[in-house]
């Protein structure tokens, strides 16, 4: 049955109606060789095919070949020629059934992955039965995108984002929203987890404007930056709240069921992926992002950081969330106002692919006099939300881990 299937996936017209759920693991190796052929002649002649054309590339691409190796393809070829067609909607049906035993056997391998401790196959398995999820047969290309110019516009409009509540960014970038995914870096120091706690505890941030907000990290303890989130939101320096404490909670109190903390540390992007099925957040912040753990086998740092950042892309996307990771700038932005993607740490073009928004924060470099500057250089760097590549000036006011304009 397999030759005649080939020979019938010969037409065009066939070859295109099970496109989307040929592989050459469902054939022999002899039928694999074949399909692998048809298909690259399919994809870039897109015309019908005889067996002789099968014969003419194989030996293109196989010009060292010996006697023996031509004799043999020679007698497949033979075979080919001899074969019967199949009717194209039961070579369909054939090609569906052939499709469920492979799609049978990818879920056995990741099952037996899981079994020997692949703490990445349950994504995998995630990923597969998303895919499949619509049918045991789906449709692997899903719906085109809509040409309802009312979803176009509700989908990419600001009012579908939540706002930056410092003034002078939201001005030029507004915010963020589901399945968009933002960078932000500056060097230590400089007021990374101090912008997250301002944009989402401090007045008018994203809690009070009713986002469910889950802040994950795997840096310092998250009970500082819990007490921090309360100091924003109140207004108050610890020593107010030590002093009032009552008064610093009744403050918090309007967004203490918005904001979710935990500690992270040694956590990998299943176990994130796990904890946000439960908690279904509307924002999503890892400080630090570049920390997470992510199996797999990589040649050097950036690979890994570049699949790190692809997967937290998906993330945002399979959540429905709006999603910041946290990361450090590279040396080269020390005591610089103006800092670009390009001094991320780590994996520069890499990580920055992924993203639709980074924000780099910088800093001048300390004065002779010793007194603080706590102007922040917002510099947007990379930006698909609004369009605007440049920066913006904000305070920092430490004592309660707020921005200001």
């Amino acid at each position: 049955m397999e030759i005649e299937l080939i020979k019938t996936l010969l037409d065009h017209g066939a070859y295109l109606a099970s496109q989307s759920k040929l592989r050459a693991s469902i054939f022999s190796d002899e039928g694999a060789d074949l399909y692998r052929l048809l298909k690259d002649a399919h994809d870039k002649y897109e015309s019908d095919l005889k067996p002789d054309d099968l014969y003419s590339i194989w030996l293109s691409k196989n010009p060292v070949a010996t006697t023996s190796e031509i004799n043999d393809f020679r007698d497949s070829i033979d075979d080919l020629k001899k074969a019967e067609t199949i009717t194209p909607a039961i070579a369909g049906d054939v090609i569906e059934s052939l499709w469920r035993r492979e799609i049978g056997r990818d879920i056995a391998n990741i099952g037996i992955n899981m079994s020997e401790g692949d703490t990445s196959a349950l994504l995998k398995l995630q990923s597969l039965l998303e895919k499949i999820s619509g049918s045991y047969m789906p449709d692997e290309f899903g719906d085109p995108t809509t040409d309802n110019i009312y979803e176009l516009l509700a989908e990419t409009s600001d009012e579908n984002r939540w706002k930056f509540n410092i003034e002078t960014l939201s001005r030029h970038v507004y915010g963020i929203g589901p399945s968009e995914f933002g960078i932000v870096f500056a060097r230590p120091e400089t007021g990374k987890s101090a912008f997250l706690i301002s944009i989402v505890a401090g007045p008018n941030g994203f809690c009070q404007q009713g986002a469910k907000v889950l802040y994950l990290g795997n840096e310092e303890k998250t009970t500082r930056t819990k007490l921090r989130a309360i100091q924003a939101c109140a207004g108050m320096s610890r020593q107010q709240i030590a002093d009032h404490p009552d008064l610093a909670m009744a403050k918090y109190q309007s967004i203490k069921d918005r904001l979710i903390m935990k500690d992270i540390q040694e956590w990998d992007l299943d176990t994130i992926n796990s904890y946000c099925e439960k908690i279904k957040p509307d924002v999503l912040l890892i400080d630090q992002a570049d920390k997470v753990t992510i199996t797999g086998n990589y040649n050097s740092s950036h690979e890994r950081l570049r699949e790190l950042y692809r997967s937290l892309r998906e993330l945002a996307k399979r959540h429905d969330c709006a999603l910041i990771g946290v990361s450090q700038a590279s040396a080269e932005a020390d005591g610089k106002t103006r800092v670009d993607f390009s001094m991320l740490e780590g994996s520069k073009t890499g990580k920055a692919a992924e993203a639709d928004l980074i924000i780099g924060i910088g800093r001048a470099s300390s004065s002779d006099d010793n007194e603080p500057d706590n102007r922040r250089f917002i510099n947007i760097s990379k930006n698909k939300l609004s369009g605007f590549h440049g920066y913006v000036i904000a305070m920092i006011e430490p004592e309660v881990s707020r921005y200001s304009e």
